[in-house]
């Protein structure tokens, strides 16, 4: 059987952000244990459903997963492995929040196997953070890479985020320097996406925030990102996402390369063996389908959607899309599904083949979204 990763939804939170659009709940804590308890029953369950499958990377996202004592991550740990096959070198993430670390759940997270922290840092400007509803400072985020050093993570990943209201491309420069210099082994750095029904959204769209940087500014934000990354050693291997050599997240890519993956807890996704479902995104709901023998929903996709699906996805990476294997699960190369727009794009200069993948040059990355739109045209004025 075809090995798999897993997803872990940690729904809690000590305050929602302002750009949030996640399925988390702040003011919640008390009910971790029962809700720990579910995950574990879920996970037999799935467990029992596809078989005892090889687990390549475990991923605990949120939420604010860091919000769970080391006791509760580590009765997780010990369900998954009494569930699934845990390969010996998976690689398990967990994501936090700089205001939420203690020591002591660090050394736990670390005694319970998990080997990868991700750390949704942000910004490094005090006043930037708190527009954004952040419930740590800069110099918290800096004591937290300390923090996980001291706990033993040899692999650390920042979040940051470009784009904010009233960030300014100085100011963008100024926090990638200092993330650069606390040395972690990745980073990601993602334009802010303002979510229908946020906060944020709310605010943007009434002109009671800052202005978001126009796009001049944005081209230069990311302009900066490519040059100083590149001066510290981190390769561009995602079009948001940097990494030193052997610390690509290895979780992230089989989303983007649409391999199988389980989801488990409040509103996770999940891709397996050609059944994709979700879980509920109500609290109630999820404690109820997991007390009714997991009863997941089945998620209505077309097949004629799965190839450009496989494209969106596998641009992202610089390294795009493998074509043989496109080939062998859709019966053609991309060329044929998009005939003219790979064509234009390639011309342009904006696509290129190499070996046996499709992939965007790096002035394609920077009008990524452009080309997305006119394949998808492609596809809808040949059906």
């Amino acid at each position: 059987m075809e090995a798999i990763s897993i997803y872990i939804h940690v729904p809690f939170c000590v305050q929602k952000c302002a750009y949030c659009d996640f399925a988390s709940f702040a003011g919640r804590l008390a009910q971790r244990e029962a809700y720990v308890e579910a995950v574990c029953r879920e996970m037999r369950a799935q467990a029992a459903f596809f078989g005892r499958r090889r687990v390549n990377t475990v991923f605990f996202g949120g939420g604010t997963p860091t919000l769970l004592e080391g006791a509760q991550a580590a009765r997780l740990m010990q369900a998954l492995r009494e569930s699934f096959d845990l390969a010996p070198d998976a690689e398990i993430t967990m994501e936090g929040n700089p205001g939420t670390l203690t020591r002591e759940n660090l050394a736990a997270y670390r005694r319970a196997g998990v080997n990868r922290l991700s750390l949704g840092v942000q910004s490094l400007d005090d006043g930037l953070l708190t527009s954004i509803g952040r419930i740590h400072t800069a110099r918290e985020a800096e004591e937290a890479v300390a923090m996980a050093r001291g706990a033993g993570f040899e692999s650390l990943s920042l979040d940051l985020m470009l784009g904010l209201p009233g960030q300014s491309p100085a100011q963008w420069a100024q926090t990638l320097e200092r993330a650069i210099a606390l040395a972690p082994e990745h980073l990601s750095c993602y334009s802010l996406i303002l979510e229908e029904g946020t906060p944020l959204f709310d605010d943007v769209q009434a002109g009671r925030s800052t202005p978001l940087p126009d796009e001049d500014a944005l081209l230069q934000m990311d302009e900066t990102t490519e040059r100083l990354t590149r001066a510290a050693g981190y390769a561009r291997y995602e079009v948001s996402n940097y990494a030193k050599e052997g610390f690509a997240c290895r979780h992230n890519i089989v989303y983007w390369e649409c391999l199988p993956y389980l989801g488990l807890g409040l509103a996770a996704h999940s891709d397996m063996d050609g059944r994709r479902f979700y879980n509920p995104s109500d609290w109630a709901g999820y404690l109820h389908t997991v007390s009714e023998g997991n009863a997941w929903r089945e998620q209505e996709s077309e097949a004629r959607e799965r190839p450009f699906e496989r494209m969106m996805m596998g641009l992202r990476m610089t390294r795009g899309v493998d074509a043989a294997r496109f080939t062998r699960d859709f019966g053609a190369p991309p060329e044929a599904f998009w005939p003219q727009t790979l064509a234009r794009m390639t011309q342009g200069g904006l696509t290129e083949r190499a070996a046996e993948r499709i992939r965007l040059t790096p002035r394609g990355m920077q009008v990524m979204n452009g080309i997305l739109v006119a394949m998808l045209e492609e596809s809808e004025n040949r059906s």
